[in-house]
């Protein structure tokens, strides 16, 4: 067994644990009304459940379908882009600049445009989201090793199998962190979409008990955005790490095949 993976392992596994600890020894320090303890927050949690739900749902439900369209759109430009070095090189630079906005600063735009709506809320959530995965994809597609082309070429694969067989798997790893990162954003605009201008969501719960200065409650809707952002963050470091043993393994492979190609 890998001694390093063992002990990536216990750290994944005891980090919530330390972060309670902290959590309690900051509360000891600053006390009321400005913190709550772990056993307030959850106490709360467990009071307020069955009113949240709701909001959970609708955040969620929203959340689901603006990474959807930031996962699909970002993935298909970034990838088209970055077959063409022309383009890349053309676009990718604004689209750091792009990236680079306070997105947050534009939010009135988009209250003019579609009022408070959920689909408003969605473009906004997307609007955060869809930058990582549109660079990350078009520089991953970039710097496929021309290792992988020549051998296409060689079997005489048409673009389809190419696309199919070489270049997709090639850049998953890569467009995996773009997603991760991609639903990150997402789950950050739409928050913030709900607590500036929304009746209704975990964002606008916030918000509202804020203004009531009800700290337990605060922190025990901060443990279910932890909780949803820490499940899904996680899923994607699973996928990553899986794809990553499957492109070494398929590297390997691929290198064998292409010095048998090279000797014949």
């Amino acid at each position: 067994m890998d001694v390093s993976n063992t002990w990536h392992s216990v750290g994944r596994y005891t980090l919530p644990v330390g972060l309670f600890i902290l959590w309690e020894a900051l509360y000891l320090l600053v006390k009321e009304p400005a913190m709550a303890s772990p056993w307030q927050s959850i106490v709360a949690l467990v009071n307020n459940a069955g009113e949240w739900l709701t909001d959970i749902g609708i955040t969620l439900t929203a959340l689901l379908v603006s990474f959807a369209i930031c996962a699909v759109m970002g993935t298909i430009f970034g990838f088209f882009v970055g077959l063409s070095s022309f383009w890349t090189q053309t676009i990718h630079p604004i689209l750091l600049a792009l990236y680079s906005i306070p997105k947050v600063t534009l939010y009135p735009v988009f209250l003019l445009v579609f009022g408070l709506t959920v689909e408003g809320r969605i473009a906004f959530s997307v609007f955060h989201g869809i930058f990582p995965i549109c660079i990350i994809c078009m520089e991953a597609t970039r710097m496929i090793p021309k290792t992988y082309l020549k051998l296409a070429t060689a079997y005489q694969m048409s673009f389809v199998q190419k696309v199919r067989y070489i270049i997709i798997p090639a850049i998953l790893p890569q467009l995996v962190v773009g997603l991760r990162m991609g639903f990150s954003l997402c789950f950050l605009g739409l928050i913030l979409s709900e607590m500036f201008a929304s009746y209704k969501g975990l964002g606008y719960r916030l918000t509202h008990y804020m203004a009531l200065n009800q700290t337990s409650a605060i922190l025990a809707l901060f443990l279910i955005v932890i909780f949803l952002a820490f499940f899904f963050t996680f899923i994607f470091l699973l996928w990553q790490e899986r794809m990553e043993r499957k492109i070494g393994k398929t590297e390997r492979m691929i290198e064998a095949d292409s010095r048998g190609q090279d000797r014949s």
